[in-house]
């Protein structure tokens, strides 16, 4: 049976939920607004699947990376609406042409953001672009695994813990599932997103409807978090706006993420994906601030693939010191604030913006 002695030991893949036989692992929301697995010990059968899927009791080693690019899509209306270079696009249209099924993170009617999957290329637009909030992964790993064994082609996106739960789910290879994860700085909780959604409605006094974490309006560099409302629009450049100074911050974050077990060369995806921070200063004719995607090959089934799309885009070669040296979630954790706490035992009591202006004055 699987003992959570500490929540830094639980990222909240729902991988041990998806295994277990007997349906007695519930993952809930603690406190904080993560979700953690609940165990009905009364039900448990003691068979250790979900101690034999976990990703944090088994972490990966270092590997070798076979290649890194710096990459644009070619269809720069793509990119526009992507938050780096729009290779995911490329990626999942191989996929979809092959007769796949692609899975990724949307922001579904009511905002909230779960993984869902989708089988055209005209329901892409909804998995682009980075959402700063833990996916709602209810029941994915098992639709995964039908599609698997019925030989239909599967790309998987997500964070690098996500991917590695799926892989310990699976429980072995499949030639035909091809995943790519995203470079990740930590995820923020829904409790705290949702906060800051009920507190904009409650300015503007009307709902949000729509939310931005990363829009290009004003260039790649100067990206923008925008909550539109129907007559309002709020938001302000990703590093200031309140609910990203949190999250980029370390303030919000998972416990878990304070020490990532998968970047720094340790990612079980064939693909990884980043923005490329630093491109204008070490290939400043590769930059035109519409954004560039970091791919890192980690497989030579991510090699395939990148290779296959590599035609409807603009490439440069680089290496992983190059790709980590301005964008360092790429190799290195940065731990949790020291207010965290403090953080989380006011949450329910202060605005997040009374919060951000004791923890993170200006």
């Amino acid at each position: 049976m699987l003992k959570l002695t500490s929540n830094q030991n639980c990222c909240g893949c729902t991988a041990c939920a998806s295994i277990c036989p007997k349906g007695c692992i519930a993952v809930t929301p603690d406190s904080e607004g993560f979700c953690y697995p609940q165990i009905d010990e009364a039900n448990c059968i003691n068979c250790g699947l979900c101690e034999k899927v976990c990703p944090l009791l088994r972490k990966p080693a270092q590997h070798d990376v076979l290649n890194v690019y710096g990459a644009k899509n070619s269809d720069d209306s793509v990119r526009f609406t992507s938050s780096s270079g729009g290779m995911f696009t490329l990626f999942a249209e191989w996929v979809l042409n092959s007769g796949g099924t692609i899975f990724g993170a949307e922001l579904d009617e009511n905002l909230q953001v779960r993984h869902t999957a989708i089988e055209s290329t005209d329901a892409l637009p909804k998995l682009r672009g980075s959402k700063y909030v833990q996916s709602n992964m209810t029941g994915v790993f098992k639709q995964v695994r039908t599609l698997l064994n019925s030989d239909k082609p599967v790309l998987f996106s997500g964070t690098p813990c996500q991917i590695a739960g799926l892989k310990g789910f699976l429980m072995k290879d499949y030639a035909n599932l091809f995943t790519v994860d995203v470079v990740c700085h930590g995820v923020p909780s829904a409790k705290v997103y949702n906060k800051h959604l009920q507190e904009i409605a409650a300015a503007a006094g009307e709902a949000v409807q729509q939310v931005k974490f990363r829009d290009k309006a004003n260039g790649w560099k100067q990206g923008e978090t925008l909550f539109l409302t129907e007559h309002q629009r709020f938001g302000a450049p990703k590093r200031q706006e309140t609910y990203m100074r949190l999250f980029l911050n370390n303030v919000s974050i998972r416990p878990s993420c304070a020490d990532c077990a998968f970047n720094n060369k340790r990612s079980l995806a064939d693909i990884t994906i980043a923005d490329y921070w630093g491109v204008d200063k070490q290939f400043p004719e590769f930059d035109d601030d519409k954004g560039v995607t970091l791919v890192l090959i980690n497989t030579a089934k991510g090699q395939q693939l990148f290779d296959d799309v590599k035609s409807a885009a603009s490439l440069i070669s680089t290496d992983f010191a190059k790709g980590a040296q301005y964008n360092v979630a790429v190799s290195k954790s940065l731990g949790l604030h020291p207010k965290r706490q403090y953080f989380f035992d006011n949450l329910d009591r202060k605005t997040l913006k009374e919060l951000e202006q004791e923890i993170l004055p200006q």
